[in-house]
């Protein structure tokens, strides 16, 4: 029994230190700093996936992306504001001479719910960085770099995700990141945003980052009504995921309003300067679509370039239209840089 115990304190010791170390190293780079990279664990036999997961993907497609050798796919650690934060990079193991396109993926989910980089458990409704790996695969093979960031909450201050607070710079500091990479191009940068990432491509909009075109999918443009409409989540006053913004947000009691406007786009929809396609599920469990009804109309209302496409009966990420979602994704992405929207 002691032994075990004094074990424990050894590992926790270990980690604590390999924690202040990373710190310490990311405190004195540039942001967007990449600290370090290492591969990504390789996918489990589709086999194995729990029933969640193998009704995400059909077995051919999951299959090519766990076998593909053409692209590097990577943990990475990089610099923001000072901190190490972990994410992800696909690129192509023999580049060439040309230039690729990138697109930063925001995920969705807060603190370790919905986390990129693997968590060691199983592949499924658990740990569901196995699904994103298969997703943004699609792109890389489509012929762009990507890039996504788990944002700055994991481990001890996981459940304090600001939900659009700081963590934006995250995001931001992807750019930097991006612009290290000899083989990228910096002029065609990209953004994809799935749920909470929706409100993180607006909000990383508002502050003007240097992306030609964005998409999001079953995104959040308005917090209010999305936690009113959804008040089972416990986003307000905590769940097993997060302490809940009324514990987060300071001065929540007083201040309320101010934090909700702040983070929804549907407010602040003349600083969307960018085309964003708009992609829903009317049958959407998660996010009502009429987030996407709203942020819809305000972008039409003030002369914004935006494209809404509903479909009539799919998930959350619209898996059952994958081949669909991701074709229109492309091709927005593509007519932006040929100045066609």
């Amino acid at each position: 029994m002691r032994k075990t115990l004094i074990t424990r304190l050894l590992l926790l010791l270990i980690q604590f230190l390999g924690s202040a170390s990373a710190l310490s190293v990311a405190a004195q780079q540039p942001d967007g700093q990449i600290l370090n990279s290492k591969p990504w664990p390789p996918l489990a036999n589709y086999e194995s996936l729990d029933d969640f997961a193998r009704g995400y993907f059909p077995q051919a497609v999951y299959e090519a992306a766990r076998t593909q050798k053409e692209f590097e796919v990577l943990e990475i650690t990089y610099a923001s504001d000072g901190l190490p934060v972990r994410g992800m990079l696909i690129k192509p193991k023999a580049p060439g001479t040309r230039k690729w396109p990138a697109i930063i993926f925001n995920r969705g989910g807060n603190g370790e719910l919905g986390r990129i980089t693997d968590n060691g458990l199983p592949c499924g409704r658990v740990n569901t960085s196995c699904l994103d790996f298969v997703d943004l695969y699609l792109f890389a093979k489509a012929g762009f770099v990507v890039i996504a960031s788990d944002y700055r909450y994991q481990g001890a201050t996981a459940k304090r995700d600001e939900w659009g607070g700081v963590e934006v710079d995250d995001v931001l500091n992807l750019v930097p990141a991006l612009k290290s990479l000899d083989f990228v191009d910096p002029g065609r940068l990209y953004m994809l945003g799935l749920s909470r990432g929706g409100t993180m491509t607006y909000l990383a909009i508002k502050r003007g980052i240097p992306v030609k075109a964005a998409a999001v999918i079953g995104g959040v443009s308005d917090v209010k009504a999305w936690v009113n409409a959804r008040p089972e989540m416990g986003m307000v006053n905590g769940n097993e995921y997060i302490d809940g913004f009324a514990n987060i947000w300071p001065d929540y009691e007083h201040r309320a309003e101010e934090y909700y406007r702040a983070r929804s786009a549907v407010y602040w929809a003349d600083q969307i300067n960018v085309p964003v396609l708009l992609l829903h599920s009317r049958t959407d469990r998660l996010v009502p679509v009429t987030q996407a009804f709203q942020i819809a109309e305000a972008l039409q209302a003030n002369g914004k370039v935006y494209s809404l496409h509903i479909y009539e009966r799919d998930g959350h990420a619209l898996p059952q239209n994958r081949d669909d979602r991701d074709r229109m994704i492309i091709d927005w992405f593509n007519r932006a840089r040929l100045g066609g929207q």
